[in-house]
């Protein structure tokens, strides 16, 4: 019980500081987005394998941290394709504030990344697991589980990004929970997932092939993607990225 007051006491001190800190001139002021898909060469037509697909999206502010990130909205190539397939789904709610030994021990099977973040430019840092979550509304989602920690290492709390994969346009919308906190950067890698076979024809003839949660191609060669930050003022952010790719032999 006393540990646990301490943790709050601190936690407290900690975002006394914060608000004391976000002072009328606080301001964000821009935001760089980078997409790191491997491996960069793929077919032209055929969807393969993505091996590790990173993404970082760092927010810049100065006179304080505010205001604070609502929403993302990520746009991905249309090169680029999710497929959660069989991929066991995670109930997000059930791990929304757990730390993420409970979490993995209640959807490790829905696990599908990792990943790390910065809020309030260092003072708190963040340890993230990425979920195969339930469909919302027929739609794909992804739980962005975070386990918080103070600045002296110790645990703080827990807190879920849920993100809404629209298929027809290829974009993640993620809700970024309101915990007072502005994150500065943030950062998930989706790792080789196999999401089940998919009946392809191959000279006539139909073949099973496998799919993956992250797959692409390399049609234009080069990947485009772009991000929408909606703050709690109002105001948006947005940033984008290009990565060259490289043609290969179409498979026979």
């Amino acid at each position: 019980m006393r540990k646990r007051k301490y943790l709050v006491g601190a936690l407290l001190s900690v975002v006394g500081a914060l608000v004391v800190s976000g002072t009328a001139s606080a301001a964000v002021t821009g935001q760089s987005y980078s997409v790191t898909t491997s491996p960069a060469k793929q077919q032209k037509k055929v969807f393969g394998p993505v091996g590790s697909f990173k993404n970082v999206v760092d927010t810049n502010y100065s006179g304080g941290f505010s205001p604070f990130g609502t929403q993302t909205v990520l746009t991905f190539s249309k090169d680029i394709k999710f497929t959660p397939g069989n991929i066991p789904q995670c109930n997000l709610s059930s791990i929304n504030t757990v730390p993420q030994s409970s979490a993995d021990a209640q959807c490790g099977r829905s696990k599908v990344g990792t990943g790390s973040a910065t809020i309030n430019g260092g003072l708190l840092t963040g340890v993230v697991a990425a979920y195969n979550g339930q469909p919302s509304g027929g739609s794909p989602t992804i739980g962005l589980h975070t386990d918080v920690f103070l600045p002296s290492g110790a645990y703080s709390f827990s807190t879920t990004l849920t993100g809404v994969l629209n298929t027809h346009s290829n974009t993640l919308t993620v809700d970024i929970p309101p915990t007072g906190t502005a994150i500065t950067h943030f950062e998930t890698t989706i790792t080789k997932k196999k999401s089940g076979k998919k009946k392809v024809k191959v000279h006539g003839k139909k073949k099973k092939r496998p799919i993956y949660y992250v797959m692409a191609r390399c049609k234009k060669k080069k990947w485009v993607n772009s991000e929408t930050t909606t703050f709690s003022d109002g105001s948006t952010q947005s940033a984008s990225t290009v990565q060259k790719c490289k043609q290969k032999k179409s498979k026979k």
